[in-house]
């Protein structure tokens, strides 16, 4: 993937690139706070993925959206209002993510299934109105690897999972192997995103100021690359 960082604050920006630099899949990041800069960039075709800011001086990203048309474009923004989360998704906008709400390499993962087709949208307090939103993810799983997914989503290892369930760890990971089929994922990281995506609450509490998933630590190093 090529991608492009349009947000006017230069340190986000400077952020962005360490985080994508290098990230598998990832070929090329560029970055700008010009509006104009990032149209000349997509319509040289020199990106595949634009990472847009809701709130910028010169043009809000609602502006800048339409002008990106070529390039998947994922709002990556401090912006949480459900309201202005809708109205980027029904102006063609793949994603929806909120600074904070996911550790990077689930930030990535979600960029990556944007790119793919998903729509994915993290850190929203409210589950926004999106047009033609299908039926939820939890109706492809059966009960027991929904149960499952809740625990792989809140930060459990296969063997905290299976003490939990009373079941065996052999079982989970026969669970786990098939969730991901019904999912259509490869890496646990992949998984959480996509589940946090059906359910943008998933029954966190919420600290003071913060909304949306919390993805802790754990969360994602256990496992990675396998289930």
């Amino acid at each position: 993937m090529r991608i492009l960082a349009v947000d006017d604050n230069p340190i986000i920006r400077m952020g962005l690139r360490t985080l994508l630099d290098g990230a598998q899949g990832v070929t090329s990041v560029l970055d700008t706070g010009d509006p104009d800069e990032a149209v000349a960039h997509v319509r040289a075709g020199q990106v595949d993925v634009v990472l847009l800011d809701v709130r910028m001086p010169r043009m809000s990203g609602l502006e800048l959206l339409p002008r990106l048309a070529g390039a998947t474009v994922v709002m990556l923004t401090h912006t949480d209002d459900p309201a202005t989360v809708s109205e980027a998704l029904a102006a063609g906008a793949a994603g929806y993510l909120v600074h904070g709400a996911l550790e990077p390499d689930a930030m990535v993962d979600a960029i990556r299934l944007c790119r793919n087709g998903s729509q994915v949208v993290s850190g929203v307090s409210t589950a926004p109105a999106v047009p033609g939103r299908g039926p939820g993810l939890r109706d492809l799983l059966s009960r027991r690897e929904a149960e499952v997914m809740d625990l792989v989503a809140d930060g459990l290892s296969n063997g905290e999972v299976a003490a939990r369930l009373f079941i065996s760890e052999k079982t989970v990971k026969n669970h786990v192997n098939s969730l991901f089929a019904k999912l259509g994922v490869t890496r646990r990281s992949q998984a959480i995103v996509r589940w946090l995506q059906r359910d943008p609450d998933h029954g966190r509490a919420k600290g003071p100021g913060r909304t949306g998933p919390t993805v802790g630590p754990g969360t994602l190093g256990a496992g990675r690359g396998h289930p």
